[in-house]
């Protein structure tokens, strides 16, 4: 567990990276918008069909058939993703975990700066794509493969995936401002985010989790990329905490996305408690995942 706030210089202009999407695969795109609109007042989405004929997926010509839908939870966008077709990280994260939080979309102005300074921090290359003249790279990075999709837009097409969204509506109950991953090893996820990132004294402290009669002793660290807070925590071997059984089930990566509830009409789950900052919060399963939403009470 690392103690110490080392300062780190951030990334050069040319390679800086603002995450600014969630993405998760759904076995439904149409039924998952539908549920995000009605649950939790995201939207309105915009839903299209993404044909890539010619992709180089981890060094091998591949293609790809899916079926996409776009729509904001607050200053972050939303993409719900089924693939029908085709092979690449996607389509594996699909083939083995079925439904669940599988990338962070991260803006860049140039794909191939950002991606070159990522494989200098011990990222690698996953697959390039590119359409309606935007340039994308998939990466795998230390927490988990394919985990950021850099999307470079300077070639002039708009944001959106090619179109301009609407405006997010205003009754949103949810408004995502955070993605959790969880890690086996703290120090290396923690020293790749920062100086992916170009965090300054952001540190991994002992927390503890409580639920129901059972508490666990964690590692957590909060920093902030873009539009999102970016929550790491160390699950441990054997724990019944959530992030460990997540561990234990799929590996390092993305567990959920998550933000503040509007209101207080809270699920029927479990409650959840990090006893060192009082906050408390509940895992939801719906059509984006198991536990793949967290909502967070209102302080």
């Amino acid at each position: 567990m690392s103690e110490s706030g080392n300062e780190v210089e951030g990334p050069e202009p040319a390679s800086r990276l603002t995450p600014y999407q969630v993405c998760f695969v759904v076995d439904d795109v149409d039924e998952a918008a539908a549920e995000c609109q009605e649950r939790f007042g995201w939207g309105p989405f915009r839903s299209f069909h993404s044909t890539v004929e010619e992709l180089q997926y981890k060094g091998r010509p591949a293609r790809r058939v899916a079926e996409v839908s776009l729509g904001m939870a607050g200053r972050v966008q939303v993409e719900l993703l089924h693939v029908h077709d085709g092979v690449d990280c996607l389509a594996t994260y699909q083939a083995r975990h079925g439904r669940g939080f599988q990338h962070l979309g991260i803006d860049t102005p140039s794909r191939d700066k950002a991606l070159a300074r990522l494989e200098n921090l011990g990222a690698g290359l996953d697959h390039l794509d590119e359409f309606e003249g935007i340039q994308i790279a998939f990466v795998d990075v230390p927490v988990g493969p394919g985990l950021f999709e850099l999307v470079d837009r300077t070639t002039g097409a708009p944001r959106g995936g090619g179109a301009t969204l609407p405006r997010p509506a205003p009754a949103s109950r949810l408004a995502i401002d955070r993605a959790t991953v969880v890690t086996d090893r703290m120090d290396e996820a923690l020293d790749f985010f920062t100086r992916a990132f170009g965090w300054r004294n952001v540190v991994a402290r002992s927390a503890t989790v409580r639920w129901d009669t059972e508490e666990e002793q964690l590692a957590r660290a909060l920093g902030t990329a873009g539009r999102l807070e970016i929550e790491l925590v160390e699950g441990r071997p054997g724990g019944r905490d959530p992030y460990s059984r997540t561990l234990e089930r799929s590996g390092t990566g993305l567990m959920h996305a998550g933000g503040v509830l509007a209101d207080d009409d809270w699920p029927e789950s479990t409650a959840y408690h990090w006893l060192d900052t009082g906050e408390t919060f509940t895992l939801v399963d719906w059509s984006g995942g198991a536990g793949a939403l967290q909502l967070r009470a209102r302080e």
